[in-house]
């Protein structure tokens, strides 16, 4: 994909040095002409010298051919110009950085098909984190409505495993909860996709897609199983 990021501070350019390595075509728009420079030594990218708010700046870029426009621009104002400017130029997608909620519906009605709202991600990370002891959240997914999170398999889990297919029939796990990932120390620390016949055992380390309220009732089990 061709891919415009407005900004090259480290939100820009750690994302343009890791799309770059999944081999999409990246250009970065920064306004500071050292700061220009610094970002293709370290990253190997397109950059283009210029406020990102300009049309014409914009065109240099290459717009009219971008499959992404992504905005981490420090300013939400900024970042809505880019957004609507993104969109008058038929850009299909269009990817900002939010800090202000109050934001999200210009955002929306300026073009923007994906929001980072970086304070609720934070806001949701920090209270998990301090409140779920058992439970490591790795992401938040869609503002916070799902999570991507971790847990080890307690110590005195049954010695021959519980099916995948068992444990969904167990309340704990029967809610909004999608098994992602199991990752075996015994294995040299692979991540493999569990399926149903597939059993888990103690010590294995298990990511899942949930919501909130799931997740409470899986970190109960959890810490029923960890205090017996």
């Amino acid at each position: 994909m061709y891919i415009i990021i407005a900004g090259g501070g480290i939100s820009g350019s750690t994302l343009a040095r890791e799309l770059s390595d999944h081999k999409h075509d990246v250009v970065i728009i920064e306004k500071d002409p050292e700061r220009c420079q610094d970002l293709y030594v370290q990253t190997g990218v397109v950059t283009v010298h210029g406020d990102a708010r300009d049309i014409e700046v914009l065109n240099q870029a290459g717009i009219d051919r971008a499959d992404v426009m992504l905005s981490v621009l420090y300013r939400d104002t900024d970042n809505l110009t880019v957004a609507l400017l993104a969109k008058s130029r038929g850009v299909p997608k269009i990817i900002v950085k939010m800090r202000d909620p109050a934001y999200e519906e210009p955002y929306r009605l300026a073009g923007a098909t994906h929001l980072c709202d970086m304070n609720s991600m934070l806001r949701h990370k920090v209270v998990i984190e301090l409140e779920s002891p058992v439970i490591k959240v790795v992401t938040t997914l869609e503002q916070g409505e799902a999570l991507l999170i971790m847990f080890r398999v307690p110590d005195n889990w049954p010695a021959e495993g519980i099916s995948v297919q068992e444990l969904a029939k167990n309340p704990a796990f029967s809610g909004n909860c999608i098994f992602a990932g199991v990752l075996d120390e015994k294995k040299g620390k692979k991540i493999t996709v569990p399926h149903g016949p597939d059993r888990l055992y103690a010590g294995d380390t298990v990511f899942m897609v949930t919501g909130p309220n799931s997740m409470k009732v899986i970190e109960k089990y959890l810490e029923q199983l960890e205090g017996s």
